[in-house]
């Protein structure tokens, strides 16, 4: 055999990584057994946010300003955890027959996290701002301040804490992603 070629052979094994597909495989199979939790718990979830803007808006909305920005507000929990629920599946249904389609797997993961999160940050961001449209004329023209200050700060506890999540998950996606392409 060529010395020659040999060598190649030889620097190029002390220059590929190591993969445990086993492991790789074993991850991938618990990735697809938590993204197909999350995508029925988001549902569920945007299910009852919309059903309790259904619900405000018929019971608790005490001005027409507030039934229409209730009866905006209404699709867009429900529409994000379709979404949502719609990329979770697809990414479950991805093949994974080799260790490129292995990585390819984790790469996808990688990008629907990111941008699930984006979106996520997004859609907070409108129902907060819709929230403290609600509680400024709720308290200023029915004096309504204890609860809608009380919704008002969840509402801000929950959009720093998906703002936090986005950008943890951006801050980690090109190293995350520098790992995976350095394993192909």
């Amino acid at each position: 055999m060529d010395p020659l070629l040999e060598q190649w052979q030889k620097d190029y094994k002390n220059a590929t990584p190591k993969l445990d597909t086993a492991a790789l495989l074993s991850q991938i199979t618990s990735a697809r057994k938590k993204q197909s939790i999350k995508a029925w718990l988001d549902l569920v979830a945007g299910a009852f946010v919309s059903l309790f803007c259904i619900y405000a808006l018929v019971f608790e909305a005490t001005s027409t300003l507030e039934q229409v920005l209730y009866a905006i507000l209404t699709p867009l929990p429900i529409g994000f955890s379709v979404w949502a629920f719609i990329q979770r599946k697809k990414l479950i249904k991805t093949h994974t027959l080799d260790v490129n389609g292995l990585l390819l797997f984790k790469k996808q993961q990688l990008i629907n996290q990111i941008n699930y999160w984006r979106l996520n940050l997004i859609g907070c961001s409108i129902l907060w701002a819709a929230l403290c449209i609600t509680a400024a004329v709720s308290i200023l023209m029915y004096n309504y301040t204890t609860i809608w200050l009380t919704q008002v700060g969840i509402g801000t506890l929950v959009l720093i804490a998906t703002l936090a999540r986005y950008i943890h998950v951006k801050l980690n996606f090109k190293s995350k992603l520098k790992l995976i392409e350095s394993l192909k």
